[in-house]
Parts: C-alpha cells; sequence; structure tokens
C-alpha cells in the first residue's frame, strides 16, 4: 500500500470505513483498488468486519471502536436489544458474549474480530420507539429501554408469558431493579406490537401493577 493512501486513513476521523468511502481514497481502476485493499488486509491496516465494511488499525483510527456503536454499521437499521440492553440496563447478572440487536430485516449473525453480532427481525412500524440514543463521547449508540428490550425478547423468543414472574424466574431479574412502568408507556407498547403473545404479557404485567 502506498504511503500516501496510509496517510489517508491516517487522517480520517471515524474507525470504521465502508467500501463507497475507501474507494474514494483509492485509484480509479477497480485492479488496483482490490490491489491496494489487498495489501492494507495483508498488513493489518484494514481489518474487515463484513463485506463492505472496515475497521482502521489501531495506531491509524482516531478512537478505538465500541461494539456497540458498530453493530448499527454492520446491519442497520438496528438497535442493541435483548439480553444484550438488559445486562446494559443492569437487570440480568449473567455475562453476555454476543451483541444482541434486533433489525427490520431478516434475521441474521455475524462473526467478526469484535466478537459475534445477531441480528433478530422485528417488523413493526414504530421501530425506533422505545430506543434511546446513548451518547458515552465519542461514542453515540442506540439501546432500547428496559420495558423494550423485554417486549422484544418476548417476541423474538415467541415467549407466552402472562405475568411479571418469568422475568424473575427465566431472565433472573431482581424485582426492585426492574423499573416500573407507567400506564402510558404499557399502552404505547402495546400499539407497537400487532401480535397478542405481546398484549397478553403486557395486559398481564398492568394487572399485576394496578395501572
Amino acid at each position: 500500500m502506498s504511503s500516501i493512501l496510509e496517510q489517508k486513513l491516517r487522517n480520517l476521523n471515524f474507525p470504521y470505513l465502508r467500501s463507497s468511502q475507501l474507494h474514494l481514497l483509492l485509484p480509479k481502476s477497480a485492479d488496483q483498488r482490490s490491489s491496494q485493499v489487498k495489501r492494507a488486509l495483508q498488513k493489518g491496516l484494514l481489518i474487515q468486519i463484513r463485506r463492505g465494511l472496515y475497521l482502521l488499525d489501531g495506531y491509524l483510527a482516531p478512537r478505538r471502536a465500541h461494539p456497540f456503536e458498530l453493530a448499527q454499521f454492520i446491519y442497520g437499521p438496528s438497535y442493541i436489544s435483548l439480553e444484550s440492553a438488559l445486562s446494559y440496563h443492569g437487570l440480568i447478572p449473567e455475562a453476555v458474549y454476543t451483541i444482541c440487536n434486533v433489525s427490520i430485516h431478516r434475521k441474521k449473525t455475524f462473526k467478526t474480530p469484535l466478537g459475534l453480532y445477531s441480528y433478530d427481525r422485528l417488523p413493526i412500524q414504530h421501530f425506533f420507539i422505545g430506543v434511546e440514543r446513548i451518547e458515552e463521547p465519542p461514542y453515540v449508540f442506540f439501546m432500547a429501554t428496559p420495558w423494550k428490550a423485554i417486549c422484544d425478547y418476548v417476541y423474538c423468543t415467541k415467549k407466552d408469558w402472562t405475568s411479571l414472574r418469568p422475568l424473575f424466574e427465566s431472565l433472573r431479574i431482581e424485582p426492585e431493579d426492574l423499573p416500573r412502568p407507567s400506564a402510558e408507556e404499557l399502552s404505547d407498547l402495546r400499539s407497537f406490537y400487532h401480535q397478542e403473545r405481546i398484549h397478553r404479557f403486557l395486559a398481564g404485567v398492568a394487572q399485576e401493577l394496578n395501572l
């Protein structure tokens, strides 16, 4: 790889790089582009995350990659949910080694140098309702709120839950750690998921909590 291209990579202000962005830094010839990308990968200057997505090597990157921030670049639109979100919110005790996400696209799994990423399909219209934009400078990522993550879990794993009890027994959430939802939040969630399984679960939760 030419020193000129290496300098261009060093001057980038983001650690993730798509093929379209990389091609702007490379010669117009497809053969030359392919050759330079191959040499960059062999030297470890670029790390391939998936087809069409690269990570700059540590000494070239302006900052380290964040596994949660990277998730949306691997397969999007998507956000962190399920066990990963429950762990992030401090609700489940087990370590979660797969970065769990939901997406509007079909279910997929990606094995990357930064870990395993899973994406479950959630075909709802208001996809980002109940999702927070988390800023942990310099990182930005999208995270399901606790109750959105719980509903995503019930939906994606096809659980027939009708009360709070499985949250404590199956997910091992401590009752005192579980945030109390408002009646409005549960009502909104019911309207987002067009599935009887979710409606029965939320109705049972509302009844137990007298909401």
